[in-house]
């Protein structure tokens, strides 16, 4: 009889200890869920926007609407759960036997659906249809109207969430014109075709026919004409391995370091379909810089961003060695230094400020030394771009003599939205010492599959 007493006492006890327990635990559990929010509010600040290759300022805005509304929905949402345990807790337990059976496949399906699956194809492909008119052509420079079609294509196969197969597929002219041309000598190549792996969040390795990273002026200004001549500083088509790794200096903002090494590509993926025209096969006895069919040139990059110091800057230091090839003088060496200051103005207008200096001795494994500089202004106020660009090629031949090239573009582009833009410019321009001048216009429309 006694234990019996003492028994009912204990229980009687619990039952007035546990709403206590329970609003406790609620109180708990509801500061926890106001400290995820203001976790959030920090996680959901507005990022800088700053001036990308390839990314317009209507893209930029979208981007900054999108990311606004999915932290507000995201916030509401945690306030709804925080509110609805907090009520919860005050309600009898009881009440939880209430909920439906069918929530939790329901539940489970909106989750596979949301969640990303493997394999999956994105990228993007660009259709240019464009012309050029080359007049007061100086000799040996000839006069021309050009008007063709090209198409880059860059599809992305996401194998898993680490792997991925990356291409890119262009359609464009063979070679430059000498005379009157319209749709002709079109050729097909593939550009890139290599393999990625993303061993976590911040290394990344790849293997096959690539661009390692060197040049950026020729990147990141718009325009079609103020890289005509820092673009020959790209590595483009080269065969090898690089690898990626990015480092948050907090404050000091975000690094990459990168290192390739590889050789020019020699392969049947340097020939292409003719079209119309066709480019040849690239062969080892044509010499040139990297044309060796081993690893033996590399080059080392370290770029970096969202300094908080410095806002809007972006910067890129770069090293190039570059083996000689068949009958070629000597290995190219060189360095690149490369700045982007971007303004934000207020009421969707920015100014962005470029420039480049890369000196490179022994250029294309020849006894020549050459100095390309690049300087770039652009303004862009939605739905315009504005873009005054030019750059300077200053080759001393080891005859002696020299070749004081420039380069200078005025271009006007117009975003129509959904992915098409048209663009008009003129360009002055000295090759070896003659002089011509040239308008251009193009029509892009860019379809997007991510």
């Amino acid at each position: 009889m006694i234990k019996l007493s003492i028994l009912l006492t204990c229980v009687a006890i619990s039952l007035e200890a546990s709403p206590v327990l329970a609003q406790e635990e609620a109180h708990n559990t509801y500061a926890d869920a106001e400290t995820l929010n203001t976790e959030n509010d920090d996680l959901c600040a507005l990022p800088e926007t700053h001036f990308t290759e390839g990314v317009n300022s209507e893209t930029q805005t979208e981007t900054v609407r999108s990311q606004t509304a999915d932290c507000y929905h995201q916030e509401q949402l945690e306030q709804e759960e925080a509110d609805g345990i907090y009520a919860g807790a005050e309600t009898p337990s009881t009440e939880s036997h209430d909920l439906p059976s069918e929530a939790s496949p329901t539940l489970s399906q909106e989750k596979a659906t949301n969640a990303e699956t493997y394999p999956r194809i994105g990228g993007d492909i660009l259709f240019r249809l464009a012309y050029d008119g080359d007049y007061d052509a100086e000799t040996p420079r000839t006069e021309s109207n050009d008007l063709f079609l090209e198409m880059i294509a860059s599809p992305e196969f996401q194998l898993t969430r680490k792997f991925s197969i990356n291409a890119e597929i262009r359609i464009e002219n063979a070679g430059p014109p000498t005379e009157d041309r319209y749709f002709e000598d079109e050729t097909l190549f593939v550009r890139k075709l290599f393999l990625n792996y993303d061993i976590n969040d911040r290394l990344s390795i790849q293997a096959g026919k690539f661009t390692p990273t060197f040049a950026f002026a020729s990147l990141v200004t718009p325009g079609m004409y103020g890289n005509s001549y820092n673009r020959e500083i790209e590595l483009i088509e080269r065969i090898g391995f690089g690898a990626e790794y990015t480092f948050d200096a907090r404050a000091s903002g975000e690094h990459t370091l990168s290192a390739s090494t590889f050789f020019d590509d020699t392969s049947f993926l340097s020939d292409s379909l003719d079209l119309g025209g066709r480019r040849g096969r690239n062969q080892l006895a044509d010499g040139g810089a990297s044309n060796t069919d081993s690893l033996e040139s590399f080059t080392v990059a370290l770029e970096g961003s969202k300094i908080s110091q410095l806002p809007g800057f972006t910067y890129r230091l770069a090293y190039i060695h570059e083996a000689a090839g068949e009958g070629d003088m000597a290995d190219e060496n060189g360095f690149l230094v490369a700045a982007m200051q971007s303004f934000q103005l207020g009421d969707g207008q920015s100014l962005t400020l470029i420039g480049e200096i890369a000196p490179l001795w022994n250029f294309e494994g020849t006894a020549d030394n050459i100095i390309y500089a690049s300087a770039g202004v652009v303004y862009q106020t939605d739905p315009w771009t504005l873009t005054l660009s030019g750059t300077g090629r200053w080759r001393e031949l080891a005859s002696g003599g020299t070749f004081d090239d420039y380069s200078v573009q005025t271009a006007v582009g117009y975003d129509l939205g959904r992915g098409t833009t048209v663009e008009i410019a003129h360009e002055f321009s000295r090759d070896q010492n003659a002089n011509s001048s040239q308008i251009g216009f193009r029509f892009i429309q860019v379809l997007d599959f991510d």
